[in-house]
């Protein structure tokens, strides 16, 4: 049975290397093509500007913390409800916006799955885990990563419908003219 499952393990961990270097080459492939490169200092997110002028409030003495802020604006993204003032409204396009380009890539959630059963592979290898319990940990971990993928779905479509949801709100909020600078 030992052997049995070493090789079920070994063809795992194949499978999942193999994977991983295909979502890995993709998912960078998919990023050059919509213009990231790695370690990119990101600026406005999807026109709806810098955060710099919502944390002056905050140096005023108006308002809440900005951690608060977001966690105002998050909660109202969970929800799909409507801010009720025009600042907030940015707030939440901005965080729904920044979740939108942060799961935009599906390369991403599908590296993280083929990633997840070569941790078991490592364990076998490393003599921590015999390799029946060590193949256990990594089917266990392959379909908990399987759910990856879906959520990123869902948390596209949370963010496309809070961003539709507060767009006009947002647009009402004064920025302030950072041409001068």
């Amino acid at each position: 049975m030992t052997s049995m499952s070493e090789t079920v393990l070994g063809v795992l961990m194949v499978l999942s290397v193999a994977g991983a270097l295909v979502c890995t080459v993709a998912g960078v492939i998919w990023n050059r093509r919509r213009g990231f490169t790695p370690f990119q200092v990101m600026g406005p997110t999807r026109g709806f500007g810098h955060r710099q002028h919502l944390a002056g409030h905050r140096r005023e003495g108006n308002g809440p913390h900005i951690a608060e802020r977001h966690r105002r604006a998050e909660r109202l993204i969970r929800r799909g409800e409507r801010a009720k003032s025009p600042r907030l409204a940015l707030l939440v396009c901005h965080w729904a916006a920044q979740s939108y380009d942060d799961w935009e890539n599906p390369w991403a959630a599908w590296n993280a799955v083929f990633l997840a059963p070569l941790f078991g592979g490592f364990l076998a290898m490393t003599d921590r885990l015999a390799p029946l319990p060590a193949l256990v940990t990594a089917a266990v971990l392959l379909v908990a990563g399987s759910a990856l993928p879906v959520y990123r779905i869902h948390v596209l479509r949370r963010s496309a419908w809070a961003i539709e949801t507060n767009r006009d709100l947002a647009k009402e909020f004064p920025c302030p003219d950072t041409s001068s600078r």
